[in-house]
């Protein structure tokens, strides 16, 4: 670690280097590339208008709500392109484990968040008279991984009681492990980055493979390969192992690690932030300029990919675990001048404010990425990608109509669970202030960004496969589901494909969703967007559902029974999807057998109502 002293003597030395004329990660053309991930947040939940309509930005209330919070999303909006289209999965790990592996959720099969080792009980749930196939518990794991062997944890502690990273695959402090519930195995892309010499570093939450779950300064038990990010290609990793959000953002409670909490933090204990109380956020953000700062010195020709991916602005919410003194006067929300009720007409409650300062946080660290990047002659030469996994969280504390104008929100296919704020900026490369309405989804990540890297994509033979025996039906084989949408940011075309013509999007997730409510919503479904349609598929009474998004984002009127014929054609290309990607279905309780495919001849379509006019 650097001690802050260094901290300061690597500032100055850098501004030296800038001075002399000498910029970084500027050798044979081939660009840095920051990756800045939120996690849970909203497609509205920035001052950044992502919604147009009559050729226009239309200020939702929520944009409203965060104005004067986010002026560092405005001034990456300003010099890229905003893609007002772009979605992810409904809930994180599938979301991550596909932009990983350019996979789609259907066929990775960590179709939800992951988190334990051998957790069965994650196998088992259930509700709607259904229950979830084997999906993959165990998460992505790197290629060649097999169901036994030995591995590090991504975080152990030393004789000192302090933490360390050993080599990656080293026999010292190495655990034996035995994966009894199913994963996937990938090839990721940032391995493929780092063999084409590029300095790769991973900050903050990974959430791929499965892991202990307890304090790593308690005991570094059995965990597996994919619980560190370094096995997937990354050189360093900040903070990162299997866990999906932080036990405490504060600083006086070490990040959850005061009490050995779940969800504790690690790596974070050398730097004075306990002492100092500083946010996770902002302990994250030093931790990331460090190491560039480090990287940038010791090899000032050498490219990097940045993976900055907050922990910010998942849950907790609460003042005990969340509340920020920083951007906050008061825990009691009556004395905190700081933060009066947002002027979108509605008043808020101490978690909303929370949120907001979270968000307000991130917004801060983007910032000063954004300035290392300036200041260093970085920018023109960088590739800066903005991205959140899943939509805004809607269930837990806040107004239910969180994510307006998008219904419900995080853990559902409806558009407030899936639809992104997505910004792409490259100076030279991407237009400033520019927009796309193309439709993209997280598994074209991968392609895209190997190939602003310069890096071919691999050949089907290297790609990863699952060994036998981890799912009853045949090893799992990685095949890249997603289509670079580079061409459509450099403003070589319009859309992805290079006839025109409309791809579809494909959701699946055979599960119950843990953290959220019953009901179809947000449990057990597939869904298909193509071109301006978009089909839900409900597992558990094998409904459908059909929405003109060019007409009503909000999916609040269902056209399946008014155009049987529309509803036929894209559940056909929903089954297709699904078979050639190998979906697990989910299984019903009472016979034990899968649910048919959307397009099975025991799924009937939608019934006309009586005296309705039917429409293709």
């Amino acid at each position: 670690m650097v001690s802050r002293r260094g901290f300061l003597g690597l500032l100055g030395a850098g501004v030296g280097a800038l001075a002399a004329g000498r910029a970084w990660g500027q050798a044979a053309g081939r660009p840095n590339i920051v990756l800045f991930m939120v996690d849970d947040m909203g497609w509205q939940d920035t001052s950044v208008p992502f919604l147009r309509r009559g050729g226009r930005w239309v200020t939702t209330r929520l944009n409203a709500r965060y104005a004067g919070r986010t002026p560092n999303m405005e001034r990456l909006a300003a010099r890229g392109m905003r893609f007002t289209e772009a979605y992810a999965c409904a809930v994180c790990s599938p979301s991550r484990c596909s932009l990983m592996s350019g996979m789609n959720a259907a066929r990775h099969r960590v179709t939800d968040w992951t988190l334990g080792v051998n957790q069965g009980n994650r196998l088992s749930t259930s509700g709607e008279g259904l229950r979830s196939p084997r999906w993959g518990a165990n998460g992505l794991q790197p290629q060649g991984t097999q169901a036994q062997g030995a591995c590090q944890p991504p975080w152990r502690v030393d004789a000192a009681g302090k933490y360390c990273q050993p080599d990656f695959g080293s026999a010292e402090g190495a655990y034996a492990y035995n994966l009894t519930v199913p994963f996937t195995n990938a090839l990721a892309f940032p391995e493929l980055l780092r063999r084409a010499g590029y300095h790769t570093i991973h900050v903050g939450k990974a959430h791929w493979g499965s892991g202990t779950n307890v304090s790593y300064k308690v005991r570094a038990t059995p965990t597996s390969p994919g619980a560190d990010p370094r096995a997937f290609g990354f050189e360093v990793n900040i903070a990162g192992c299997e866990r999906g959000g932080p036990a405490n953002y504060r600083g006086d409670s070490q990040y959850g690690n005061a009490s050995n909490a779940d969800f504790a933090t690690p790596g974070l204990d050398e730097n004075n932030y306990y002492e100092d109380n500083v946010f996770l956020t902002d302990a994250l953000t030093d931790m990331t300029l460090r190491e560039l700062r480090r990287s940038c010195e010791a090899d000032p020709d050498r490219p990097f990919y940045l993976y900055l991916a907050h922990y910010a602005i998942h849950s907790p919410l609460d003042n005990a675990r969340a509340w920020d003194h920083t951007r906050s006067d008061s825990t009691n929300l009556a004395q905190d001048a700081r933060n009066p009720n947002p002027n979108d007409g509605l008043a808020w409650n101490e978690t909303e404010r929370n949120y907001a300062t979270l968000i307000q946080g991130m917004d801060d660290s983007l910032g000063k990425v954004l300035d290392f990047l300036d200041e260093r002659g970085l920018a023109e030469n960088t590739l800066f990608v903005f991205m959140a996994d899943n939509g805004g969280l809607s269930v837990s504390g806040r107004l239910t109509n969180a994510n307006a104008p998008l219904r419900a929100g995080k853990g559902s296919c409806y558009e407030g669970g899936v639809r992104e704020p997505l910004i792409v900026a490259w100076p030279g490369k991407v237009a400033p202030d520019t927009y796309s309405e193309e439709p993209v989804i997280i598994e074209d990540f991968y392609p895209t960004l190997l190939e602003a890297a310069g890096v071919a994509l691999p050949a089907a033979d290297a790609l990863a496969v699952t060994p036998e025996g981890v799912y009853a039906d045949g090893p799992v084989r990685q095949v890249l589901d997603g289509a670079s949408f580079l061409p459509v940011a450099t403003g070589l075309r319009a859309t992805v494909r290079a006839d025109g013509a409309a791809r579809p999007l494909l959701w699946h997730y055979p599960n119950k969703w843990g953290e959220g409510p019953a009901g179809m919503a947000y449990n057990y479904y597939s869904a298909l967007r193509l071109g301006r349609w978009k089909l839900i598929y409900q597992h558990s009474d094998r409904s459908f559902e059909l929405y003109d998004l060019a007409t009503d984002l909000s999916e609040t009127r269902n056209l399946a029974a008014e155009r049987p014929g529309e509803v036929d054609r894209l559940r056909r290309e929903m089954g297709r999807l699904l078979r050639e990607r190998g979906a697990q279905m989910p299984l019903v309780q009472a016979s034990g057998e899968a649910v048919p495919w959307p397009d099975d001849e025991a799924v009937a379509l939608p019934a006309p109502a009586p005296g309705l006019t039917l429409r293709n």
